[in-house]
């Protein structure tokens, strides 16, 4: 049975779904980040807006039994001057909260975008020294691979 969609434009031609965005890279699960984590869908951030905010400064570091490259089991994501995985996932989290739950920054990107983003920045030590760089995000809610809503971060530009 066709769906409306294939009556309209005909079967799909190709698909890339969010799990394998998941498993090739593209996208980094980071639901079980933080725990509990703050949200009640499934978090993801692309792989640029992971680099740019939790990765940011750090190195790879692969334990002796893993013989593998960025990211893979037994790697450990070491970052400078003592800041921690968790801790950038908080802030990260903390500041889409904060945007989500501030009426007036919210009401004025309501006004500027569709509802179903929320623009915000985080503050990221890349070097461990207090100095801080501003990354500019946003966060973007909608179905994944079923009808069931996700949450995507991204950096401001990527689509």
């Amino acid at each position: 049975m066709k769906t409306q969609m294939e009556e309209l434009f005909g079967p799909v031609i190709s698909g890339y779904s969010r799990a394998q965005a998941i498993e090739d890279g593209v996208l980094v699960d980071v639901s079980q980040g933080l725990t509990p984590c703050p949200f009640k869908y499934p978090v993801a951030m692309t792989r640029a807006a992971y680099q740019a905010t939790i990765a940011a400064g750090g190195r790879w570091v692969n334990e002796p039994e893993c013989i593998g490259g960025e990211g893979s089991a037994g790697a450990t994501l070491k970052l400078p001057g003592g800041q921690d995985v968790q801790g950038r996932l908080h802030d990260v989290f903390q500041m889409l909260i904060a945007t989500m739950r501030n009426p007036r920054l919210h009401a004025l990107q309501r006004a500027n975008t569709s509802s179903d983003r929320v623009y915000f920045s985080v503050l990221v030590d890349r070097h461990g020294n207090g100095r801080h760089t501003t990354v500019e995000l946003y966060s973007q809610c909608g179905p994944g691979d079923t009808p069931a809503p996700v949450i995507t971060i991204l950096l401001q530009g990527e689509d």
